[in-house]
């Protein structure tokens, strides 16, 4: 008898997505897994929630940039500035969905953690911690450039 080997099924259904607001657009857990290389250990359940919170934390920080837009006549975020693209996507949109997704992988990165952990699963852990934080810096850096403003801030003392 011939060996079929299918690949895993992804550990979200297909199509899944955390639904924008009608403004802000929808983020698929399926291109997210494949952007960030997320591996079925990370479950359906825990990316929506994750997935949930890095939409809550982004467009927190973008409220007042989203008002002033609306202000200004945009309905969505593909209206504002919709002839800057980026490989024929809509670059805001591209920028919100990074600032989203790396959002949610510090959330997993940092809450993805086995509380029994060997000395070597503590030294990986303390690996993640450095990499929630790069998904942190990543996020904030898409948010800076949806706003338009410098990614860092220098002052003399």
């Amino acid at each position: 008898m011939p060996f079929a080997a299918l690949p895993p099924s992804p550990a979200s259904p297909p199509n899944s997505v955390i639904e924008g607001d009608g403004w802000w657009p929808d983020v698929d857990l399926n291109a997210m897994r494949d952007a960030l290389r997320l591996t079925t250990m990370v479950t359906h359940a825990r990316l929506v929630g994750a997935l949930e919170g890095g939409v809550i934390s982004v467009t927190g920080e973008l409220e007042a940039w989203r008002a002033a837009q609306q202000s200004e006549g945009a309905t969505s975020l593909a209206d504002v500035a919709p002839t800057r693209r980026i490989a024929g996507q809509h670059r805001l949109t591209l920028l919100y969905t990074r600032a989203v997704r790396f959002a949610a992988a510090a959330e997993l990165a940092e809450l993805h953690r086995d509380l029994t952990a060997t000395q070597d699963g503590q030294a990986r852990a303390d690996t993640e911690e450095t990499t929630a934080q790069e998904y942190l810096r990543l996020s904030t850096l898409a948010i800076r450039d949806i706003l338009a403003v410098p990614r860092t801030a220098v002052e003399l003392i």
